[in-house]
């Protein structure tokens, strides 16, 4: 369906803009061609005059496709410079099942947007099966995680869970092994090679780590590293991990 809409003031605008935090925007010609290429669904697909030059073959379907003006684009986008092109879907939802997956990495509070996008885009790159996230971690659909992770986040199953407690009782319901990560040596310290399947991977907030009780609870998994640095950033680190399981266990 084809919708004009040039005014700021336009109800169905108002609607889109009231619900925004709850649905995932991608914004530009890029990543807006590449959506458009999937066989998704797109609920609004919003173009200006000059994206109408640069639009593909559409695969997607297309709920409402709105013709819109440089200030309707201006009132959506979080860019200085509003693109031609934004596309607006559903935040993808579903449940992991721990027990067919053979690792998922969890995160508890991660904060930064951009490292939950750099582990989206990672865990794409090297096959991981599903991401959880736990205790107020940033919402996968927040802007600056979309920019960094892009069509990642279409790619890789993702759950949100209340509490990491939650989050681990589900794990060891399913009869996954838990494993967590942390900056200092630790008696139960184990190397990737010797981890077992389906596990569920835990790590913490980038200023606070995982609570203690949990690394006294759970196996360590720990990169070794020079005592000159403290720690890691959460998504290096999470990267490096999701290429050695690729590489030790294959995903």
């Amino acid at each position: 369906m084809k919708i004009e809409i040039t005014s700021r003031a336009n109800p169905r605008l108002k609607a889109l803009l009231a619900v925004k935090e709850k649905l995932l925007f991608f914004e530009g010609e890029k990543l807006v061609c590449d959506i458009l290429a999937r066989d998704l669904t797109v609920k609004q697909l919003l173009v200006s005059a000059e994206g109408e030059q640069c639009l593909p073959a559409i695969v997607a379907t297309v709920s409402e496709y709105w013709s819109v003006s440089g200030p309707v684009l201006e009132k959506v986008s979080g860019l200085k410079k509003p693109p031609p092109l934004v596309a607006v879907l559903d935040v993808p939802c579903g449940e992991i099942d721990f027990a067919r997956q053979k690792v998922v990495l969890g995160f508890d509070g991660i904060q930064d947007p951009g490292n939950l996008g750099s582990v989206f885009r990672c865990a794409s790159a090297f096959g991981v099966p599903a991401l959880a996230l736990s205790g107020g971690s940033v919402r996968a659909n927040h802007p600056r995680v979309v920019r960094s992770a892009q069509t990642a986040l279409l790619d890789v199953p993702f759950q949100v869970f209340p509490s990491v407690d939650g989050l681990i009782a589900r794990a060891l319901a399913q009869n996954a092994r838990v494993y967590v990560t942390g900056s200092h040596p630790a008696e139960t310290s184990l190397a990737v090679a010797g981890m077992e399947f389906p596990c569920l991977l835990l790590f913490g907030s980038e200023g606070q780590g995982l609570d203690p009780r949990l690394l006294e609870r759970f196996p360590q998994i720990r990169l070794e590293q020079k005592k000159r640095i403290d720690s890691l950033n959460v998504a290096v680190s999470a990267c490096i991990l999701m290429h050695e399981l690729q590489r030790i266990h294959g995903l």
